[in-house]
Formats: structure tokens, sequence, C-alpha cells
């Protein structure tokens, strides 16, 4: 390493040091939940009692690309521990969700909403939802088990339904002379193969996913919103609803703002002077964050060429294959 590296590196390293001294003091010291790793914001100063908010912002996925900017908004796992968190505490009386998502994954939104079933079993916590801009598909499908449902007037919501996507390019292979060459174990190992006409057999078995997810997308609804399976299947076609409709139709309870929601969890929690906190990931700069990211993304990695070798590069978690989800995808 030449002697302008090793004074960028030095300059680097003093910058982490001061930054880790001076951020690592954490909310935790003065916070209501020790011990995590996220940011607590007073709303309201009240009793020891309190109501917690937490946030679904962006598509509800595990396979965000991993990076500084992709780490500002919703990280599943995060969230569950969120969840969990908030309902063992015995101070929370109340949880209250704001979503703004326009959905993401059917595995990932039915984790979440089947820990809220299993968290409400075990800890009788009123849940309240507010719907921001977005809650469609995915979004609403989590707040299902709500005990109430507050939406803007503006808010878009609905679009209950299951999409899996893909794209076929064999009449565009045929085209150019482009032959498939797969070797599979069965007839239907390479289902949704891009480069091959698909075959009615083979529509049918993905229908059949796609029906069955739809199928547990209108349990949910039934049993959290107390309808008739006729009338949650007449609503259930895909289309989104704005707030008065969705209200008009039975899929929430009431319209209004965020502050309307923390006034039903008071009521609901039947806590008289509750104080209500906000709990969220520490999305501010930093530069540890940035000397903690992979050998593919930090600033360290340029400073030392060859980092990347040494370390091994970190491979991005994304889906590559077509898989159902819970999404207002247009």
């Amino acid at each position: 390493m030449n002697k302008k590296r090793w004074i960028a590196l030095v300059i680097f390293v003093a910058l982490v040091g001061v930054s880790m001294v001076v951020q690592f003091p954490s909310v935790d010291e003065i916070g209501f939940f020790h011990g995590e790793d996220w940011v607590e914001t007073v709303i309201e100063s009240g009793s020891e009692e309190l109501i917690t908010v937490l946030d679904v912002e962006g598509m509800i996925t595990a396979n965000l690309p991993s990076g500084y900017f992709y780490d500002q908004y919703y990280h599943h796992a995060f969230f569950l521990n969120q969840l969990r968190s908030v309902y063992e505490n015995p101070e929370v009386k109340a949880v209250v969700l704001r979503i703004n998502s326009s959905g993401g994954g059917v595995s990932e939104s039915d984790e979440i909403f089947q820990l809220i079933m299993d968290l409400r079993a075990e800890y009788p916590k009123p849940l309240v939802v507010f719907f921001d801009q977005v809650a469609a598909s995915g979004g609403y499908y989590i707040a299902a088990p709500a005990d109430h449902i507050v939406a803007t007037r503006n808010t878009l919501t609905g679009s209950i339904g299951v999409i899996m996507q893909s794209i076929n390019f064999h009449q565009l292979a045929e085209n150019f002379g482009v032959e498939d060459v797969t070797f599979k174990s069965g007839p239907y190992k390479d289902l949704m193969n891009p480069l091959r006409e698909m075959d009615e057999e083979e529509q049918a078995i993905l229908q059949s996913i796609v029906d069955e997810s739809y199928g547990f997308f209108v349990d949910a609804i039934v049993d959290g919103r107390g309808m008739d399976r006729s009338q949650v299947l007449a609503l259930a076609d895909g289309r989104v609803y704005t707030g008065p409709q969705a209200l008009e139709k039975g899929l929430v309870d009431s319209l209004g703002r965020f502050e309307d929601s923390l006034e039903v969890a008071k009521d609901l929690s039947g806590v008289e002077n509750p104080t209500i906190i906000r709990i969220q990931r520490d999305d501010s700069f930093s530069w540890w964050q940035l000397l903690a990211r992979g050998p593919e993304q930090s600033l360290l990695s340029r400073l030392i060429p060859g980092l990347a070798e040494v370390q091994g590069s970190r491979p991005v978690s994304v889906n590559t294959h077509p898989v159902p989800m819970y999404l207002w995808s247009w």
C-alpha cells in the first residue's frame, strides 16, 4: 500500500473512532426498552404505562438488497423483533401500527400475520392500525387482526389478492435462433422456464398456488373483520379502494388522522394518561455503518484494494425466481 492510501486509512479510522464515541450512547440509557437497537421518540408524555407506535414503511420483504440506503426502509427481521418486544413488555398497554405499504411477499406478510395472532393470544393488548397513504394487499393483510383500523380519506387500500409474475421469451428466442438446453429430473422441475412455452398443466399448477394464498387472505379478513365470506369474495377482486370506499365496505372502522388512531388506542387500553412512544430503527448516518458494510460496499474496501477478495463478497439477497406476492404492483 502506498503512502497516500495509508494516510487516507488513518484519517478514515480516526473519523470512525470519533463517530463511535459520539454515537454509541443510545436512547436505551434513558429509554423504555433496554438493550434494543432502536430509537425511541416520545410522542406524548404521561405515566409509566405505554402506548407504543410501530411503522411498516415500504415493501414487506426479507429480500431487499443490502446497503445503507435500503436499510432506511422496511427491515423484516427488525420489525418481527419489535412486535415481540412491545407485546412482551408489561408496561405496554396498547400497540398502534402505522402502515404505509403496497404489500410484499406472501411468506413475509403471513409471517407477520401469524406472529400478531400468536402474540395477541398470549398478550391481550389492543391493536390499532393507522393506514397512511397506501395500505394495500399485504399491507392490508397484516392489519386484518386489528381491533380498530383508521384510514385517511386519501388512503388507498384493498388490492386483496395474489400475484405471481414472470416474463416469457420463448418466441423471441425462437426468432433469434436461441435454443434452451435444460436437464431436469421431472417434467415440472423447470416450471416457468422463460425460454419455453408454458402448457396448460403448468399453468394450473401455478394457479393452484396463487389460489391457495388467496384463500389465506380471504380467511384472514373473514376472521379479523367478522365479515361473511361471500361479502369478502365480492370485494377481493384485486382492486384498490379509497378510505371512504373502504369504510363503506367494512374494510376499515373509521376515517381520521394518525392522532385519531392514538386516541382510539387510549380508549381501548383504558389508560387515562399513557406515555406514547414510537420505536424505529436508528437510520442516522454513521461512519461505523459504512465501515461495517460488506466488502463490496464499504469505503474501507476502496482504501485497501483486494479487501473484497480477502473477506469474500457477501451475496445480495434478492429473489431471482417468481414467488407469490400480496402486492399492489401497478
